[in-house]
């Protein structure tokens, strides 16, 4: 039994072992200047509340890891006490009410493949290791998310564990303050998520995708198409372009242009890829493919050939409804900077529908960019470790704010939340946190 008489795995810092422990924690293997003090696995909600009061008295303030995938590394910090939530990683499904249990270490990856082979769908992420821990808190950007909503919108209730120490639910009438923040205070919420309850749909009938790639020097053209066609997007359609030094992993620089589609209906299907069929730039593509029907599986690989393990990665983001006359000009300079491949840009065409639910998550707009600067041997750090954030402060004034799933707040201070979201999100706060033992953003004053 270990110094505070948990269940669960503790090392202090002083421990063998402990600063590798916590870089497992890692996806990004960037090198870091901050570690905690004290690293705790707890395995029930038990050993969470004698963490959290052991933090309370020690004045130490807690931050938490489900699956270590923030590109900044928020949870790693100074001077405290890191839960990580590696033993959270359960979850029931119940087909009847459509309705699921799961913890926050589960993979959503993991989650979705179990689902779809009892012919049943959760808006989960894109890649692959990600677990729903921080997902869901950040708002979740999902597969088919333009159809069901952000993927919080799902979240029908938590069990939490409050900075009291107290384990409580909260959903839409109970403790109804938590809900409505835990939607979108992403790594800024204030208690433990230890179960999240999810509401189910049917498995899209028909799953699929069509691609054209082009080379860099059709750059002008191709983003123009994608910012006017925007629009009109059909809601089944998540149209993403994706600018590379190495297209499909093999081929040379250029643009990835990709339309996942998730149909109920092979009416739907065939209607939702139109565009790039009558795309004006079609002929310019060195590769086109037809719509090809593909499971969750396929989606999962053809992503995660963005995202390996093993890398440093510098990320940054931004929302935006600036005209394509002024976005291409820069997009031209970053593709003319891109690091070696797997460095991406991400223009992803979102144009929301206005939301219904009552949720923290409130900054979102027309077109989403995104950039992941990405090289393998730390030394090289200084060379690429920059390149996001730079760009993206040169672009902040055609932004609008950007979304927690790929911040990097540790650089760049930016709007992630509504100013009055902000508000009142810390209004919550002070009476649920008191004495601020969870930590807040990397930024205090981000969400402006």
């Amino acid at each position: 039994m270990n110094f505070l008489n948990i269940k669960g795995r503790v090392l202090r810092r002083t421990d063998a072992g402990f600063e590798s422990a916590v870089l497992d924690t890692l996806f990004n293997k960037q090198a870091l200047e901050r570690m905690p003090d004290l690293l705790a696995e707890p395995t029930d909600v038990d050993d969470i509340i004698t963490v959290i009061r052991y933090a309370r008295s020690a004045g130490k303030k807690i931050s938490i890891c489900s699956g270590g995938h923030s590109w900044s590394a928020n949870h790693v910090r100074n001077d405290s006490v890191l839960i990580s939530m590696t033993h959270f990683n359960r979850y029931e499904v119940d087909k009847a009410n459509m309705r699921a249990k799961a913890g926050p270490a589960v993979g959503g990856s993991v989650l979705l493949t179990a689902l779809m082979k009892q012919d049943l769908f959760f808006p989960a992420g894109h890649c692959k290791g990600v677990c729903i821990g921080g997902y869901l808190l950040q708002g979740g950007f999902a597969w088919n998310g333009r159809k069901l909503g952000m993927a919080c919108e799902s979240v029908i209730g938590y069990d939490i564990v409050t900075a009291e120490g107290e384990l409580v639910h909260a959903s839409e009438t109970e403790n109804a303050d938590l809900f409505w923040a835990a939607r979108g205070a992403g790594g800024g919420f204030f208690g433990v998520v230890v179960q999240f309850h999810l509401r189910l749909y049917p498995r899209p009938k028909y799953i699929g995708a069509m691609t054209q790639v082009f080379g860099m020097k059709h750059l002008e053209d191709v983003f123009q198409w994608a910012w006017e066609v925007g629009p009109d997007i059909p809601p089944a359609v998540e149209f993403q372009l994706l600018m590379t030094r190495q297209t499909l992993t093999f081929c040379g620089p250029g643009i990835e242009a990709v339309a996942p589609v998730f149909a109920d209906t092979k009416e739907e299907l065939e209607a939702a890829v139109d565009f790039m069929r009558n795309s004006p730039v079609r002929k310019k593509a060195f590769l086109r493919t037809p719509l090809l029907r593909s499971g969750i599986g396929s989606m999962y690989r053809f992503a995660m050939t963005h995202y390996p393990e093993r890398h440093c990665w510098g990320v940054d983001n931004m929302w935006t409804h600036a005209p394509a006359t002024e976005l291409i000009p820069f997009l031209r300079q970053i593709a003319d900077t891109l690091p070696p491949a797997p460095a991406h840009v991400l223009w992803l065409n979102w144009h929301p529908p206005v939301r219904q639910s009552k949720m923290a998550f409130s900054v979102e707009d027309q077109i989403y960019i995104a950039l992941y600067g990405a090289w393998k041997s730390p030394a090289d750090s200084p060379r690429y470790g920059a390149w996001a954030a730079d760009w993206m402060r040169r672009m902040e004034h055609l932004s609008t704010g950007i979304q927690l799933a790929d911040e990097g707040l540790h650089r760049r201070p930016a709007r992630f939340l509504s100013a009055e979201h902000l508000q009142q999100m810390e209004a919550i706060r002070e009476q649920r946190d008191v004495k601020g033992v969870f930590h807040r953003w990397h930024d205090a004053g981000g969400g402006r």
